[in-house]
């Protein structure tokens, strides 16, 4: 803050603090920075992600969506931007529209374990069990331990 306040002309101290202040929890204060940083780089990926991931934390699935929505049209290709729009719609059980988002992402990086768990998991909940237990068997052979309490729970009967 006081290098901010000095008058530096590196506004990507502004992106630095806002993690920071996510960190503590003052979302109000890191969205002001994000929005000061973003009024100077607008397609920055970093700076969209974490303005979408407290959008998140707030409870406002909405402006997440439409945060991640415009983060993934400016990078199509980044695979993570497709986890961050799927995670919010699996925090609001869009299930098939999660599913859809996870499956981009593993098409562009498939060795994510924890990307083939959360769409197990929105599979099962969309009640294709089938389908999940394959994710689940994929994450364990990717070498996610958590992925073995998955299949013991849906996929052995």
């Amino acid at each position: 803050s006081r290098i901010i306040e000095s008058g530096t002309s590196d506004v990507r101290i502004l992106l630095g603090r806002a993690s920071a202040f996510r960190k503590t929890g003052e979302n109000e204060k890191a969205l002001s920075d994000l929005e000061s940083f973003l009024s100077i780089y607008p397609e920055n990926t970093e700076a969209l992600s974490m303005k979408g991931n407290i959008y998140l934390i707030n409870g406002d699935n909405l402006k997440a969506l439409e945060v991640f929505t415009r983060n993934l049209n400016l990078h199509p290709s980044n695979p993570a931007m497709y986890i961050d729009r799927a995670n919010s719609y699996f925090a609001s059980r869009s299930w098939q529209w999660a599913i859809n988002d996870y499956s981009m992402s593993l098409d562009l990086n498939p060795n994510n374990s924890d990307v083939w768990i959360n769409k197990g998991i929105s599979l099962v909940n969309s009640g294709k069990t089938t389908e999940a237990c394959h994710d689940f068997r994929k994450a364990l052979s990717l070498g996610n331990k958590r992925a073995s309490d998955f299949i013991n729970r849906n996929c052995i009967k």
